[in-house]
């Protein structure tokens, strides 16, 4: 199956969150109201973009900025707890992200490594295991138990007596309803962290002067080359000594609850004088107030992983699955006809033929069955041939469910307004097709007009809108830019949910950008849309559409071409 287009994607997603997402640059980032991508490539690259786009898209429907957001434990520790809730609440608002955002911590952590507590920073290993346990808790991201139970032993011997109740304050995450609220368990936390330091320091003094007064009970083997006699400490009873740190194990077991070596300051057989130093260093660096390397940023992993994908952000139709799409922009300098009137009789004539067109297609014929519940008194003389069809049978014919876009060519070549210049021509039949398409039930009409800009169009009529002959007076400028257009429109279609689509452009001359015309209108043939060209006093429309195009010299050629070109393709 093929993959489905990253600028689709991006669109869907922006209309559907209500924000704008934007395919350009090299780099992927957010200001808080618009969200920005490039273009990607690569085994995941679908499942990294739209992942970004949920993730930011809910901070940015959720995500309260006025709170601030340090760059030190206390900040990261907020970004994982409101990350979690964000989730959250795009999954219950679109239960679709609950999948996909699940997916996409699978791929982060079991493709690309992610999550791992950088050993340089010990504090990130506090972190890793409040991360893990509130996602897999909160969110059912089961891809992350690997680092929970990683990094939990460490976080026990930090935490000692406290961890159950940190536990217990992580239980909320669920619970929270807002960026403050989160806030508020951030800073309970931080008090915990702090509560679970005291015995910490308080064991390493003691430690300290045990060393210095030899007690021990190992007299004999000094402070040698300066080392202190930490690796070295007595259990419980003071007769035995611990292994040599060159046999120590890495961070140690879990400790039960009786445990009671953190707050006396004493070793148990399964810790080591390196894992308590690793603590202290944990629980110090947490209560620094210094950076610690940014852990845990799902939006800046994302970020950098789509940046490391990112291809040519430049539009490429021609060859790319994931183009980057036009962007809307407001169209200025039109006005109104002062030919209204008159057009407006173009616009009777076509909008009665339309409606004829129609209702011939929706009539219901009779036939005779052999098989119903009604008798056709016209046709009963069969039975004397043995001919059973004897029964009225009506056939179901479709209702009109039709979407149209229109693209009107406002190049430099179609010239100004004026009746007799193309571009007159080309407006007015625009507006008058657009008019009398409204009046018809199930047809919905979008109309832009497309200048020498690759990567913009201006819309004139959205779907569903009543025509505004004030709009649809301007003049030509640029270059002609018909494959960028039809790009546009397709996007603008495929989100269309009406069972027959159609795109009618409205051109003069031949495009300057024919690869990019001949890549939309395959794409658009194969997503189920017709393509219509209407040529106006030219005929280069019938190198991209030979077999669905009409040229026009005037206004008054206008209603019999497009009739014939409609005929078979307004009724579903």
């Amino acid at each position: 199956m093929k993959a489905r287009p990253l600028a689709l994607i991006a669109k869907v997603l922006g209309r559907k969150y209500d924000i704008t997402v934007t395919i350009a640059g090299q780099i992927a980032c957010t200001t808080g109201k618009e969200i920005t991508i490039p273009v990607v490539s690569g085994d995941h690259a679908e499942a990294l973009a739209h992942g970004y786009i949920d993730h930011e898209a809910a901070h940015v429907r959720y995500t309260d900025f006025s709170v601030q957001l340090m760059d030190n434990f206390a900040g990261d520790l907020l970004n994982i707890l409101e990350d979690v809730r964000i989730e959250q609440a795009i999954g219950w608002e679109y239960p679709g992200c609950i999948a996909n955002l699940r997916e996409l911590t699978r791929i982060l952590v079991e493709q690309h490594g992610a999550f791992r507590p950088d050993p340089s920073h010990p504090s990130q290993s506090i972190l890793s295991w409040i991360m893990a346990l509130t996602r897999i808790a909160v969110l059912n991201h089961d891809s992350m138990r690997q680092t929970r139970d990683s990094a939990e032993p460490l976080v026990r011997q930090i935490l000692g007596e406290q961890f159950n109740q940190a536990v217990q304050l992580l239980d909320r995450t669920g619970t929270l309803r807002s960026t403050r609220e989160t806030a508020a368990l951030r800073d309970e936390l931080m008090k915990l962290i702090r509560n679970a330091a005291k015995p910490m320091q308080t064991n390493g003094h003691s430690q300290t002067s045990q060393s210095a007064s030899g007690s021990n009970g190992n007299s004999g083997q000094g402070n040698q080359d300066g080392q202190s006699q930490q690796k070295n400490a007595t259990d419980t009873n003071g007769g035995q000594q611990a292994k040599d740190g060159g046999k120590q194990q890495a961070p140690s077991q879990p400790s039960t609850k009786s445990d009671n070596s953190t707050s006396s300051g004493q070793q148990t057989p399964g810790q080591s004088g390196a894992s308590l130093e690793t603590a202290r260093q944990a629980i110090s660096e947490a209560l620094s107030g210094k950076s610690i390397g940014s852990y845990g940023n799902v939006g800046e992993k994302l970020a950098e992983l789509l940046c490391q994908n990112a291809t040519e952000s430049s539009f490429n139709g021609s060859g790319a699955a994931a183009p980057r799409l036009p962007t809307a922009q407001p169209l200025r300098n039109a006005s109104g006809y002062d030919d209204i009137s008159a057009l407006r009789v173009h616009t009777a004539a076509l909008r009665a033929r339309l409606q004829g067109l129609v209702q011939a297609s929706k009539q219901k014929r009779s036939t005779p069955a052999s098989v119903g519940h009604r008798l056709d008194s016209r046709v009963l003389t069969r039975l004397r041939v043995g001919d059973t069809r004897v029964f009225n049978r009506k056939e179901e014919k479709r209702a009109v469910n039709t979407a149209v876009c229109m693209l009107l060519d406002s190049s430099g070549s179609m010239g100004n307004s004026t009746l007799l210049n193309k571009m007159g021509i080309a407006s007015r039949a625009c507006f008058v097709a657009s008019e009398a398409l409204y009046s018809i039930p199930g047809v919905r009409t979008a109309i832009a007009t497309f200048k020498g800009f690759d990567n913009r169009v201006f819309p004139m009529v959205d779907f569903g809108e009543k025509p505004d002959h004030s709009r649809f007076n301007i003049t030509g400028s640029g270059g002609t830019r018909l494959g960028h257009a039809l790009w546009w429109a397709w996007g603008e279609l495929c989100l269309r949910r009406e069972t027959r689509k159609i795109c009618i452009a409205f051109s003069d001359g031949d495009t300057g950008d024919g690869p990019v015309t001949q890549a939309a209108i395959k794409r658009m043939r194969e997503s189920g849309i017709e393509v219509i060209g209407i040529g106006i006093q030219d005929t280069s429309i019938k190198r991209y559409l030979p077999d669905n195009h009409r040229i026009i010299k005037n206004l008054d050629q206008f209603t019999p071409a497009l009739l014939e070109l409609l005929r078979e393709k307004l009724v579903a």
